[in-house]
């Protein structure tokens, strides 16, 4: 598992009307900022995410439905994923995307903890 901390939160980076939150490491440039919630690790691991594991936003729970194919290579160098609450395109899914179960955007705020559960192998 790995814990991260949101210590920032763009002026546009959480609209209701768009069911997405990017999120960047802190080295994210001024540009990236102001669209991505910034999270801070707490220790640092590779994580390999796949489909199943978890997602925990404070205290709610989602279900990873579907990884994209630079999801876990940005998450792992950059910190940077982006968490999608629809269901997952047939086509063309986005490629640094987790799109997340239930669809539900989760309120987020500076000191909001996200937790990456990885069930195991």
């Amino acid at each position: 598992m790995m814990k991260a901390v949101v210590t920032e939160i763009g002026a546009k980076a959480l609209d209701e009307k768009e069911p997405m939150i990017i999120l960047f490491g802190e080295s994210a440039t001024e540009g990236l900022k102001e669209y991505s919630v910034i999270q801070k690790f707490q220790d640092v691991q590779s994580l390999k995410l796949k489909q199943g594991d978890l997602l925990k936003i404070d205290e709610q729970e989602y279900t990873i439905r579907y990884v994209g194919s630079f999801a876990n290579s940005n998450l792992n160098s950059i910190a940077h994923v982006t968490l999608v609450f629809v269901d997952v395109p047939e086509e063309d899914p986005i490629v640094n995307g987790l799109y997340l179960s239930p669809t539900i955007l989760p309120k987020i705020q500076i000191g909001t903890t996200i937790e990456y559960v990885s069930s195991g192998v």
